[in-house]
């Protein structure tokens, strides 16, 4: 295959998004595929094929017209091409080990890259010469988001992340280069590059503490003390390195900025775009950052979706001017991608809005605005800035003109999702593609060019075009096919849709001339469609791919016509369940014209289901499972391999050579050949069948000769890492290759293209000839079949999907067939009538099977239709007949009726119900039995911890009368790991006490100790006699200062807890000691549990011995009871479960109050367990001699008791009751009279005995209370004691706490000067490098400086030789040209760039690069020297070759001045490059002299902490004289003293506060009287004041003239009668007065209506005048205005002043006029006042 030519590359199509940019003023560039794709504005395309291995980052640079490529390989490498010639510039190599991630240019000839894992470093290269200048490591924990260089300074970098945002700043010393990195600050606080810095919160609302509150580490000690430990949180943790350093981070739970993107300004700030809408800005000089722009909190979404249809159209409605409100916005995702123009900031995101922010005003408001519709992932300017390229995830490219809202256009729409399949439309001119989403495109071969698309509206998994008509078939997810005409390719059209499936299609496959179409699906149907549209593309049959009934998935559908035009076809399937694993099975069949001329004959049905036989289906299992399948003449099929990847020819079967048992067959490969690298793939062979091509996973395509199978051609156009190659074709001459892959890309390869200049090899020229010649010999072939084909496909009409395929929620789901008939059979049979089936109806969506398969059950109720008749007659006669039985069930009586399901004669349904309702109760079971057994687990795991394992179980014991409870302390038993320690502390304890006291004797013999008597010498918590108070078990012991406490003085050794092992807490230094403490206390509370343990059982048992007493008297109280036949109630006292706690672990009879299950073992046991019992009874009730002979021998009784006679009655004499009192004899009177004696003495007996039974029951009962108010007594003694021994555990727990907090605290302290330690460590490695660099710096900057002075030197010499090199010419002419040597071009000053036009959008134009600015200056200098050498400018009689020697002589002097400018900036960058290292050096000096500060002080700390220790004293309440704060005491600033001394100031006090007092009650005395005259002095006064209003009341009093009258007149009534008759004729005369006033109003009002009718009338008119007068008016101002400057203005001023001063005068006369009317009102006022007064006596 290789000998035919070359396979290349001739055009691709695919955009997913990705990076856009310009790479000239008018061509975008993006990556297609393994391709880059470069477009211009005017819709030109070209392509260039990445030769490298992969493609990775991609990044253009438009001012040099470069691109950058990176590979995606091991040890990758960078590759720079130069556009339009893709001339191989550099190659950029050792930046990466695995993987770049980013490459970006700088606007000079620098490139920066970021390589992937595992080094996360940006590397800064020279892209000319392909140099490395040096590397910088990133952080490892947060993958970098946006990079990029300043565009006015290349030094400067931004590197932001989820979490950070850095400043890189290039230094350089001469030809070393370094990056440094500044932290952008938030806030006001400056902080160091290693110290973190949140980014803010997204939530401006949001109270953040501040930055630096984060590193001020607190540890308290305790709230005994003031001193504190600082450690730092890291510290507590118990973290070093770097998760120390990110523990801020972890437990950072705030939602902060995300940075997404970014641009920089000119004057170099920065704008950083974040994810959730914000907005941040940068200063550039002081790296102080702050968020400008926070998007509103917007509590519903516009566009929402709802939870049902109707609710969803409403909000569609009300969501319309929402949308415009926010589009005046920046929400989430407006701000992916930023540019920066000179008008603004635009920003574009997901929203799918472009915006022109106004950044330059202090608020951020959008000035512009375009709307695109889909999202934006890239946005690149042009190289000038008139336009702007944004890119979509949709697949699409537009080009939009800043300030132009409406200028935006398509550029490039190729839409997005995955393509499904491609395949080649007659005539070799369009092939076609199918997108997952349902898009149908048609592309052009030659140019590529995208020629339409249609959009069907439903997924689609399969395409394949007709090779014989325009027809383009398509696989959906529903299970049709759709068939599209595309006879005119630039309008394609549904014409026709037919459901198979009722899944999605899978497979299509076109027979090699398009007279039937293959179809598949995962339900392993094969469908065969007749492909002419004549035939309305109409399903002919279907068969089943199955192995031993087992179905499986098809995975590949390949067929083969050979000469006699029988069709051959291959399925391969999967029956394992497993897609990878390929196929493990293997159908084929054979088609041929004499099957399909009688179909009703080789099917076995109406549903067109092909029989075996006739078609010689064969399924066999293959031996190696594989992918994909291709058929081929002498039934070859070729696969692909799915353990070695290799591709397999196998020879299929025929039906004839199989052996019979086809269970064990396996079909083997004849051989094996290359395949691919990585498992999967399909296989194909081209239209002639002469080359076989395999694609997969790898990302490649092989091509092979099927007569050559080793010699292959290979093409790589997909990438593996994505998924390789998804689908291929060939084209129909099989000169071009279509490929498709995961990565949404469309490739073409043709053999040797015209624009590659080469040519077919002799062997493939033959071989393409052949191709060639098929396809024409195919083409002909078809020709008249085509043209009747095509003709008809034109007249076919438009067909549209029905509505049943889409549904809408707002419709009403009609009733089902299944619920129609069950109406109208539940009907039939209330009518008693013979219900009919009606004939089945195939729904709408209805697959073709389903169809078929109804017109076969019409068949069927033809031909049987009597028969089905007379069922129907039995089953109604039937019917009658259990219904007159069930009525005559009912009329029985209830013992001879029978149950309703008897009367059931479908004994399989009763069969069926019954195994329901037991599996059903079986689970029930299962369900309670797992459900039990868990419950029995967590009894088993609660009883071993809570009861098993304990050696004291735990329980109480109660009081007889209260609620009083005392419960003892529950056990275990100790390890053996915890006795052998407390061993070990013991022992070691021994040896040290023994050790302290020998060296005590040894000290006292050579020494005499000095005598302490004063009480001022004694420690604190020592009493008078110099001993400390007790401390519970006495762990606080004086013996370091010389006194000695016996056991009886320590509380907790009343308990059981003493020991002379313990420590004083004096002398708890050392970790040690402080564990050897723990261990002890813990061991004395062991014992003091044990001490009062032992006492509790005491308890216990004694209260079990008090139960048992009153159990027994209680038996004599019963008694009594019963004989007295009293109703008082018994004291019982019993155990209750508190008590008793192990009768919780069994569970009696009574406690359960549900029904006892019992197995049928278990009830046959209990019923013969009864039966005997009953049998023993009824034995027992025969004749018993021993009952017998005690009743008749002693009356049924061993034994004769007193109460027992008590209660036995005197017998009363016969004649007592036979005769009557007056008939007894003497004898019967005296035997009455020893009767009644008898009586008597029985009665008084009886009252004797009951009197000893009540006195013996109350000493019963009051020996029980006695005995029981005892236990009591006892258990509140018990009681008391247990809340001391409580107290006791309680103060050595809070011991034992404070011990393991001072542990923790040194634990802390250590992990705190490790971090410290390995920070010096650091500091110091780093210092190291800083020296060697700033000697190494100095080292190279005194060499440069040494250079330099040579070339100055040098320089000076030239300008002093200027004499000798000149020596041949005169004076005159050597001043002439000595001025000429001097003489230089003016400095040139740069530029705006483009054109010098003002008005440029380019918001650099202002500052040029620095690279521009040097071509500029280069340039500049030498146009002009070439401008001084001219002839013009040389002097007269200078000769030409003088003048030729000073231009060279001037050039050289003027190449070495710039030479030694240039060196002297290089010296200048070096110099500041040591002074910086130099500054690196100091701080990381001073970093480490801070360390060390930091070490010493946290020395220091641990010193006074292991000194400063905490004692535990046990005080009384009253000698606790702190205020208690909110629920504990504080005493950091208290003060432990002698209670003598407390003592000693009471009684001072209650000296003075006596004295107090009786001076206090002598000044009370003489207060009362103060107080009493003061009182009466009170009194008085108020008096006065009384007396004083009662008089005013009198004097104001107003004596009105009514009053007057009243007093002076002696017929008041009168007078009154006589006013009112007045008024009331008054009243009369005013209401005449008033009718005839009316009248005259009345009248003068009709009068005025008129005159005002008259006045509108004369109005009208003078507004006729009026416009008339206007005009004249106007016409004469105009004149006077012409003729003003004529004429003098002497008189208008003196006008105006008459005017101003009349003006004044009527003013004024209103103002005077105003104050006599108001002077008026006030004389008015005054002459009312006619009331008296009385004049006010004064006192």
């Amino acid at each position: 295959m290789d000998q035919i030519g070359n396979l290349e590359l001739s055009w691709a199509q695919g955009y997913s998004g990705g990076k856009a940019n310009y790479i000239d003023k008018d061509v975008i560039c993006y990556l297609c595929g393994h391709n880059i794709k470069f477009v211009a504005e005017d819709g030109a395309e070209t392509v260039f094929n990445f030769p490298g291995e992969g493609v990775g980052p991609f990044a253009a640079h438009s001012l040099s017209r470069c691109f950058a490529v990176a590979e995606q390989c091991l040890n990758p490498k960078i590759y720079v091409f130069v556009y339009p010639t893709f001339r191989k510039l550099s190659i950029l190599e050792n930046g990466a080990k695995l993987e770049y991630s980013q490459l970006f240019f700088s606007s000079s000839d620098f490139l920066c890259s970021l390589s992937g894992i595992p080094e996360f470093e940006l590397t800064l290269w020279n892209f000319q010469n392909g140099s490395k200048l040096c590397t910088f490591a990133l952080s490892r924990e947060n993958i970098p988001t946006s990079l990029s260089f300043n565009p006015g300074n290349w030094r400067q970098l931004c590197v932001t992340t989820e979490k950070t945002i850095s400043m890189l700043t290039i230094e350089q010393s001469d030809k070393y280069y370094v990056m440094q990195p500044s932290v952008v600050q938030f806030g006001k606080f400056n902080w160091p590059y290693n110290r973190r810095v949140r980014l803010p919160p997204t939530d401006p609302d949001i109270e953040e503490e501040d930055e630096r509150d984060r590193e001020i580490p607190t540890r308290a000690s305790t709230r005994m003390t003031r001193y504190t430990v600082d450690v730092p949180k890291a510290a507590k943790a118990g973290l070093v390195g770097e998760m120390a350093e990110q523990l801020d981070d972890i437990q950072d739970q705030t939602d902060r900025v995300k940075p997404v993107s970014q641009i920089w300004t000119p004057i170099g700030d920065l704008y950083i775009g974040c994810k959730g809408g914000q907005l941040i800005k940068v200063d550039g000089e002081t790296h102080k950052a702050q968020v400008i722009y926070y998007p509103p909190k917007v509590p519903d979404t516009p566009g929402s979706r709802m939870s049902s249809a109707g609710i969803q159209r409403e909000s569609m409605v009300d969501m319309k001017q929402p949308v415009e409100d926010v589009s005046d916005m920046l929400l989430e995702g407006s701000v992916n991608c930023i540019g920066l123009h000179k008008r603004g900031l635009y920003c574009a995101g997901t929203d799918g809005t472009v915006r022109l922010v106004d950044v330059k005003s202090s608020d951020v408001n959008i000035i512009e605005k375009c709307h695109i519709g889909v999202p934006v992932t890239s946005m690149a300017f042009s190289p000038s800035y008139r336009h702007l390229v944004l890119g979509s995830s949709h697949g699409t490219l537009h080009l939009y003109e800043p300030g132009a809202p409406d200028s935006l256009k398509l550029l490039k729409d190729l839409h997005h999702g995955l393509f499904v399949g491609i395949s080649c439309l007659p005539g070799n001119e369009h092939c076609v593609t199918a997108r997952e989403g349902g898009e149908l495109q048609v592309w052009s071969i030659d140019k590529g060019h995208l020629v339409s698309s249609y959009n069907v509206g439903v997924p689609v998994f399969s395409i394949a075009c007709s090779p014989m008509l325009h027809v383009c078939a398509l696989g959906t997810a529903g299970g049709f096919i759709y068939y599209l005409d595309l006879t005119n390719v630039e309008e394609p059209r549904l014409i026709q849709g037919v459901k198979v499936y009722e899944g999605p299609v899978m497979q299509l496959v076109y027979q090699d001339e398009g007279r039937y179409l293959l179809s598949a699906s995962e339900e392993g149907h094969i469908f065969i469609i007749d492909g002419r549209a004549t035939e309305n593309f109409k399903p002919l049959a279907h068969t089943e791919t199955c192995m031993e009934d087992a179905k499986g998935e098809i995975q590949a559908v390949t067929t083969y016509t050979d000469a006699k035009n029988t069709m051959s076809v291959v399925v391969t399937h999967n029956t394992s369940g497993n897609k990878r694993m390929g196929a493990n099975c293997l159908t084929t069949f054979e088609v041929s014209d004499d099957v399909m001329r009688d179909l009703r004959y080789n099917c076995n049905s109406l549903k067109y289901d092909f029989k075996d036989k006739s078609i010689k289906k064969v399924s066999v299992k293959l031996a190696v499972p594989s992918y994909g399948a291709a058929i081929s003449e002498g039934n070859t099929m070729f696969t692909m391999a799915q353990n070695n990847k290799a591709v397999q020819q196998h020879t299929l079967p025929r039906l004839e050579e199989l052996p019979k048992d086809l269970r064990k067959f396996r079909l083997e490969p004849v051989s094996e050949f290359q395949g691919h690298q990585l498992p999967g793939g399909r296989v194909l062979l081209s239209p002639h069948h002469k080359w076989l091509a395999t694609y997969g996973a790898d990302g490649s395509v092989l091509l092979r000769t099927i007569g050559q199978m080793d010699k292959t051609v290979c093409i790589t156009p997909h990438d593996y890492r994505i998924g390789g190659v998804k689908c291929m074709a060939f084209g129909e001459d099989s000169q071009n290759i279509f490929t498709t892959g995961y990565d949404g890309v469309l490739t073409c390869y043709s053999w040797n293209p015209p624009l590659t200049g080469r040519s077919y090899t002799p062997t493939g020229s033959g071989k393409a000839k052949s191709a060639i010649e098929a396809a024409r010999a195919k083409k002909s072939r078809l020709m008249t079949s085509q043209k009747e084909e095509n003709e008809h496909l034109a007249n076919m009409a438009d067909w549209t999907p029905e509505d049943i395929m889409r549904p809408s929620s707002d419709k009403i789901p009609p009733m089902s067939r299944e619920e129609k008939e069950k109406v109208k059979r539940d009907e039939a049979l209330e009518r008693d009538e013979i219900y009919k089936t009606p004939t089945p109806v195939p729904e709408p969506d209805a697959t073709w099977l389903q169809v078929q398969e109804l017109e076969s059950f019409k068949e069927e109720d033809k031909q049987y239709a009597d028969v089905k008749k007379n069922l129907r007659v039995s089953i109604r006669d039937m019917r009658r007949t259990l219904q007159s039985m069930l009525k005559n069930n009912e009329t029985l009586p209830e013992i001879e009726q029978l149950n309703r399901h008897e009367f059931d004669l479908d004994i399989e349904e009763q069969l069926r119900l019954q195994a329901e309702a037991d599996q059903e109760v079986e689970r029930v079971r299962e369900e309670i039995e797992f459900e039990n057994l868990a419950k029995m687990y967590l009894r088993e795991m609660i009883k071993r911890e809570c009861w098993d394992d304990m050696v004291v179980k735990g329980r109480a014991v109660q009081a007889f009368n209260s609620n009083l409870e005392v419960s003892n302390f529950p056990m275990r038993e100790r390890l053996p790991e915890t006795v052998k320690l407390i061993e070990k502390v013991t022992k070691r304890r021994q040896v040290e006490i023994a050790e302290a006291k020998a060296r005590k004797e040894l000290i006292e013999t050579t020494s005499k100790p000095a005598p302490t008597t004063a009480d001022d010498e004694l420690g604190e918590g020592e009493d008078d006699e110099g001993r400390e108070q007790p401390s519970t078990t006495g762990s606080l012991v004086a013996d370091t200062i010389g006194y000695n406490i016996s056991v009886t003085d320590i509380l907790g050794a009343q308990y059981g807890g003493g020991s002379e092992l313990f420590y004083s807490q004096f002398e708890l230094h050392s970790r040690e000691q402080k564990i050897n403490q723990i261990v002890l206390l813990e061991d004395a509370i062991y014992r003091i549990k044990q001490v009062f343990n032992k006492d509790f059982d005491e308890l216990f048992i004694k209260k079990e011995q008090e139960i048992g007493k009153i159990k027994e008297k209680n038996k004599r109280i019963r008694k009594i009871i019963a004989d007295l036949d009293l109703a008082e109630e018994v004291i019982e006292p019993s155990m209750g479960v508190a008590e008793k706690p192990e009768t919780l672990l069994t569970v009696e009879d009574d406690e359960v109050k549900v029904e006892r299950y019992y197995t049928p073992e278990q009830r046959k046991a209990i019923e013969k367990k009864e039966k005997e019992e009953e049998e023993r009874r009824a034995r027992e009730r025969g004749d018993n001699q021993r009952e017998r002979a005690l009743n008749q021998m002693m009356g049924g009784v061993l034994e004769i008791k007193k109460e027992d006679e008590l209660k036995k009655d005197v017998p009363k004499p016969a004649f007592m009751t036979q005769k009557d009192e007056n008939d007894w004899s003497e004898e019967e009177q005296k035997l009455a009279k020893d009767y009644e004696k008898k009586v008597k003495d029985l009665q008084e007996e009886r009252e004797k005995y009951r009197k000893q039974l009540e006195t013996e029951l109350r000493k019963n009962q009051s020996l029980i209370q006695e005995g029981m108010a005892g236990f009591d007594e006892m258990l509140n003694t018990v009681f008391m004691k247990k809340i001391k021994v409580m107290m006791v555990i309680y103060q050595e727990e809070l011991k034992i706490l404070r011990l393991r907090y001072s542990l923790l605290v040194e634990e802390e302290l250590e992990t705190r000067e490790s971090e410290l330690n390995r920070l010096v460590e650091h500091k110091k490695h780093l210092k190291t490098l800083a020296t060697q660099a700033v000697m190494e710096t100095r080292k190279n900057v005194d060499n440069y400086r040494e250079q330099y002075d040579i070339l100055l030197a040098e320089d000076k010499v030239m300008d002093k030789a200027f004499k000798r090199e000149f020596n041949d010419v005169s004076a005159v002419q050597q001043d002439q040209l000595y001025r000429l040597f001097k003489r230089r071009p003016r400095a040139l000053k740069i530029t705006r760039g483009e054109g010098d036009n003002i008005t440029l959008p380019n918001p650099f134009a202002d500052r040029p690069s620095t690279a521009r600015q040097n071509a500029q200056s280069k340039a500049y200098m030498d146009q002009a020297m070439d401008d001084l050498d001219k002839q013009s400018n040389c002097p007269e009689g200078v000769e030409p070759q003088v003048w030729e020697r000073l231009c060279m002589y001037r050039r050289q002097k003027v190449e070495n001045e710039n030479l030694l400018k240039l060196r002297a900036h290089i010296l200048a960058e070096m110099q500041q490059f040591q002074q910086k290292r130099q500054e690196e050096d100091d701080q990381l000096k001073n970093d480490i002299d801070s360390i060390g500060e930091q070490l010493n002080k946290l020395r220091d700390d641990r010193t006074r902490f292991n000194l400063n220790l905490e004692v535990q004293l046990l005080l009384k309440q009253g000698q606790v004289e702190v205020d208690a704060g909110s629920f504990i005491h504080d005493y950091k600033d208290s003060a432990l003293i002698h209670r003598n001394v407390v003592e000693d100031l009471n009684g001072t006090i209650k000296q003075l506060g006596e004295s107090k007092i009786a001076s206090m009650v002598e000044s009370k005395d003489f207060r009362k009287g103060i107080i009493q005259l003061e009182w009466e002095h009170k009194k008085m006064l108020m008096v006065i004041e009384d007396l004083q209003n009662k008089m005013k009341d009198v004097q104001f009093m107003k004596v009105t003239r009514e009053i007057q009258l009243f007093l002076n007149s002696p017929d008041y009534e009168g007078r009154k009668s006589e006013e009112v008759g007045k008024l009331e004729l008054t009243i009369l005369q005013q209401k005449r007065i008033h009718e005839k006033t009316l009248d005259d109003k009345n009248k003068s009002l009709r009068d005025l209506e008129r005159t005002i009718k008259q006045k509108e009338n004369d109005n009208e008119q003078l507004l006729k005048e009026l416009e008339d007068l206007n005009v004249s008016v106007h016409e004469r101002r105009h004149i006077e205005q012409v003729n003003a400057d004529r004429r003098s203005d002497a008189g208008s001023e003196k006008r105006y002043q008459e005017i101003v001063q009349r003006r004044k005068l009527v003013d004024l006369a209103k103002a005077q006029a105003q104050e006599v009317a108001v002077l008026r009102a006030e004389v008015e006022r005054l002459r009312m006042r006619t009331f008296p007064a009385l004049v006010q006596v004064e006192h």
